[in-house]
């Protein structure tokens, strides 16, 4: 009994940092599993506040795919979490029978990714994903665990220096050379973890770290799709853009990956802010038209603004890809047509008195901003028709003019 309310029955799991139980709240009455840090850990200088910091970093997720954790504390000197107990397997036990349908893997993957979102929306990097980290519940549902050796992103790093936290399989190259954790080494395990749930085998296979290591730089794992074949190829390059050894050509979120497993349109592997391809279809997207004044009219009539419209039409063409370097004459033409449009709605020429500036045309282009100088649409004087009627006979005007 620790802390005199939580009952251990059996041991359901064992890992680097210590023992899961599944136990019993008996003060209120529910089961709950129950992570134990090794007592040889519990020893070690920093290992115990980095505990500490991190079950209370665990403890503040509350996401539908994360287990949650419901307590913390200390017996006899050895701290544990007490986390919610799901009575389903491990997707490790699962992959014991083979590899998933590729739809199950995607879905899998997708809620995976997840809880990952939301974990490093809060700044807490996993650093251990894995199929045994993954369980299914009785109703099939996903769930991510083992938040307990995450890192929290603003918390100070308490790991012991020199120390690689993970499984040495799924860890990304970068981690295997002794760099610290990011959220693009956490998707990389989920490239490991897809590839594994896919094909039923791990794409590297090595004794040790530095065996594993070598492998990886070598970049010659056996490719998913032969390893799997018959498989989407949309799958395999989602996959395999997850396991890239650059970091920065891996995805850029957990969001990202996660849309791209659910077949929509994601930014391409190495796209950064400041593209100039990626600005031109952020602004033709963006694009403002500034009329006259809310509610004034060319002629002094309240109508809606007309101008809308051609801006829509122009950039819908133009975000069908006609590349950066036409951007700047679809934006002058843009242009052009929004004053044509102002200077003649109304129907007809305006009155004088009721004549007002139009304002230009401002197209929005992060971060460069192009403007129409302001133009005054001037009143025009209708011209008098010429004299067509026909003289009466007798009439000496009409005499002469004949």
């Amino acid at each position: 009994m620790l802390a005199d309310r939580y009952q251990l029955i059996r041991i359901v799991g064992r890992g680097g940092m210590g023992e899961v139980w599944a136990g019993r709240d008996v003060r209120l009455g529910r089961d709950v599993a129950v992570k134990r840090l090794s007592p040889h850990l519990a020893s070690e200088p920093g290992v115990r506040e980095r505990f500490d910091v991190e079950a209370r970093a665990a403890a503040g997720l509350n996401h539908p795919n994360v287990v949650a954790v419901f307590d913390s504390g200390e017996h006899e000197g050895i701290p544990f979490l007490v986390m919610e107990l799901l009575p389903g397997r491990t997707l490790a036990d699962e992959l014991v029978d083979g590899p998933l349908d590729p739809a199950r893997a995607r879905r899998v993957g997708g809620e995976v990714l997840a809880a990952l979102a939301a974990s490093h929306a809060a700044g807490i990097l996993h650093r251990d994903v894995k199929p045994g980290n993954v369980l299914l519940g009785a109703d099939d549902a996903v769930k991510v665990a083992d938040f307990g050796i995450a890192k929290s992103t603003e918390a100070l790093d308490l790991t012991t220096t020199g120390t690689i936290v993970g499984t040495a399989a799924y860890l990304a190259p970068e981690r295997l050379a002794g760099q610290p954790a990011t959220a693009q080494a956490d998707l990389y395990a989920v490239g490991v973890l897809l590839y594994e749930a896919l094909s039923g085998q791990k794409p590297y296979a090595a004794d040790t770290p530095m065996g594993l290591l070598r492998a990886v730089e070598a970049q010659n794992p056996v490719p998913l799709a032969e390893a799997r074949p018959g498989l989407d190829p949309a799958l395999v390059a989602i996959v395999e853009r997850a396991m890239d050894p650059d970091p920065s050509r891996r995805y850029s979120s957990a969001a990202d990956m996660a849309a791209a497993l659910g077949g929509r349109p994601v930014p391409p592997a190495g796209a950064v802010v400041g593209d100039p391809a990626a600005a031109a279809t952020a602004v033709l997207s963006h694009t403002r038209v500034l009329t006259a004044p809310a509610g004034v009219a060319a002629a002094g009539r309240a109508e809606p603004p007309r101008a809308a419209a051609p801006v829509a039409v122009a950039a819908a063409r133009a975000r069908r890809s006609l590349g950066p370097t036409a951007v700047a004459a679809i934006l002058l033409v843009v242009a052009m047509v929004v004053i044509v449009a102002l200077a003649t709605r109304g129907g007809g020429p305006p009155d004088p008195a009721t004549t007002v500036p139009t304002t230009g045309v401002e197209v929005t282009v992060a971060p460069v901003t192009v403007t129409v100088a302001p133009t005054t649409v001037a009143p025009v004087r209708p011209t008098a028709p010429p004299n067509t009627k026909k003289p009466e006979k007798g009439d000496k005007k009409g005499r002469d003019d004949g």
